[in-house]
């Protein structure tokens, strides 16, 4: 079987160096917290994903097709995720990113490296 490829909107993108990273953070209410002896008092929110991605050498054409479709807006991330083990749809949107420029001469436009995180706008447990 050939192997699947992250997709934003049904479009295959550039591919990033090794995978999408996966990143997860737990929400809890504001009377959260510890006592004095160390327990932990926490009441459960909700829980947020986000995927990481990293790519270097990325030509100039690549990054554009990729930015019109995420930069201020929402949408549709194909990926593997960790936590269910399985290919699926996310709908996301980048909130912040990086991009370093490795060269403009015309014919050879890349950039170095480029970095961001996609957050999905469901929580974990709108999954379940």
């Amino acid at each position: 079987m050939a192997q699947k490829k992250i997709k934003i909107n049904g479009v295959e993108i550039f591919q990033p160096d090794e995978d999408l990273s996966w990143d997860f953070e737990t929400t809890y209410t504001p009377d959260s917290n510890r006592a004095q002896n160390g327990i932990g008092h926490f009441t459960e929110m909700f829980t947020v994903q986000s995927f990481g991605y990293t790519a270097s050498h990325v030509p100039v054409a690549e990054w554009a097709k990729m930015s019109q479709m995420i930069i201020g807006r929402k949408f549709d991330l194909y990926c593997f995720n960790p936590h269910f083990g399985r290919w699926m749809s996310h709908r996301c949107y980048v909130g912040k990113g990086t991009l370093n420029i490795k060269s403009l001469e015309a014919g050879q436009e890349r950039y170095s490296s480029i970095s961001f995180s996609m957050v999905d706008v469901n929580t974990l447990e709108s999954y379940q």
